[in-house]
């Protein structure tokens, strides 16, 4: 149950695609039936008005993701637009984050107006690269030149821009990515995220790699383009905040950083999930069920699982070795031994009395976390004995 007296970020999931990327794992296909659209951005409005007396002025930021919510059905739309200004507007705190994903390809002015005019304020255009090659490896319907087309769109209505990168794919080179890259000094952009290739059982990609079709990069490649967007987006004034995540001053993400730190977040819609502090819950991943679920007045929430005390370490952990804050300066207690080792590496520093990981120290945090899961605090035994 979200408490009352904290804040919370909204996450409204828009399954609809105009393509499924071969690369994408989450729950978003390409829609068939035409009534479906309005169908299920009625139920968005539904399911929220199910927490009404919950959320009340405290939702911080609103983040609109997807599938492609900027390709919407134009009833759909309207209809997620008007919702927006006449019903959302009193679940917010005054200086809301409204986030937008944008595909290149249907950045189009009269869909964006739309959006802008019902409240967002800041835009997420996935890029993933500037390199044609690139993007038709990727299976994009975005081409270089519409990317530019959809960046000046968005620069023209809202101050706070994001856009996504893929890096090292099979196709990518060095110029690939310092053409992908130098966008940040060609537009106001205020947010960067980019991200290694992730290979998923259940994607095309998946398949196609565990058939042989064609290999991933090797590591020490995917490593050098990372290590290099890092140096050169901070060379250009973009901070390194997070594992993946880039922005000016002031521009850092308001909605993930709630999931960084661990506090409330409510998930809408099919397949979304909400976490509560210490219970995490999701939804049915069928957007036709998930509909059908909040018409008939029954709850749409297909699972739950409340947080023990070796989830929580675990996730404060993981947590906070993906920010560039790091962890609370009790995770040194004990263990000096493990954090000079990986300083020693490269992989470590202790920035005002914290101990995080560097970008380094990122490409293997899978391998650190488990390692200081499974570190015993020499100090806890005595604790619990005095308690």
């Amino acid at each position: 149950m979200i408490d009352k007296r904290q804040q919370v970020a909204l996450y409204i999931h828009i399954p609809f695609c105009d393509r499924r990327c071969p690369y994408c794992h989450f729950y978003c296909f390409v829609n068939r039936d035409e009534a479906l659209p309005l169908r299920y951005c009625e139920n968005l409005a539904r399911e929220l008005s199910t927490h009404a007396d919950l959320l009340q002025g405290k939702i911080s930021s609103v983040y609109f993701g997807g599938g492609t919510p900027s390709a919407l059905t134009p009833r759909a739309r309207e209809f997620l637009c008007r919702w927006m200004c006449e019903e959302l507007g009193p679940f917010l705190q005054a200086d809301a984050e409204i986030t937008l994903e944008v595909n290149p390809e249907s950045a189009l002015p009269d869909t964006l107006d739309a959006w802008v005019e019902a409240g967002v304020n800041r835009i997420s255009v996935g890029i993933q690269s500037m390199d044609q090659e690139v993007l038709s490896f990727l299976g994009r319907l975005n081409t270089p030149a519409s990317n530019r087309r959809a960046l000046e769109l968005c620069c023209e209505r809202v101050a706070n821009l994001s856009i996504d990168l893929i890096l090292a794919t099979p196709t990518s080179s060095a110029g690939a990515l310092e053409s992908s890259l130098e966008l940040v000094q060609d537009y106001p952009i205020t947010h960067l995220s980019a991200y290694l290739l992730e290979i998923h059982p259940e994607t095309r990609f998946g398949r196609d790699v565990a058939q042989r079709r064609w290999t991933p990069r090797p590591g020490e490649e995917q490593a050098a383009s990372y290590l290099s967007a890092v140096e050169y987006l901070g060379s250009v004034g973009f901070e390194h905040y997070e594992l993946s995540n880039f922005a000016r001053a002031g521009k850092t993400s308001k909605h993930n950083q709630s999931y960084w730190a661990g506090t409330s977040y409510l998930g809408l819609g099919a397949s979304a999930h909400s976490f509560d502090g210490s219970q995490r819950w999701w939804n049915l991943s069928d957007a036709g069920g998930w509909c059908e679920a909040l018409e008939q007045g029954h709850s749409p929430v297909a699972g739950s699982e409340v947080l023990g005390a070796a989830q929580r370490r675990d996730e404060e952990i993981l947590l906070g070795l993906r920010t560039c804050r790091g962890l609370d300066p009790h995770w040194l207690q004990g263990r000096r031994a493990l954090w000079d080792a990986w300083i020693g590496a490269g992989y470590a520093e202790i920035a005002a009395g914290r101990p995080r990981l560097t970008p380094k120290g990122w490409l293997v945090m899978d391998e650190i976390a488990p390692v200081l899961a499974q570190s015993e605090d020499p100090y806890s035994t005595h604790r619990e004995r005095r308690t």
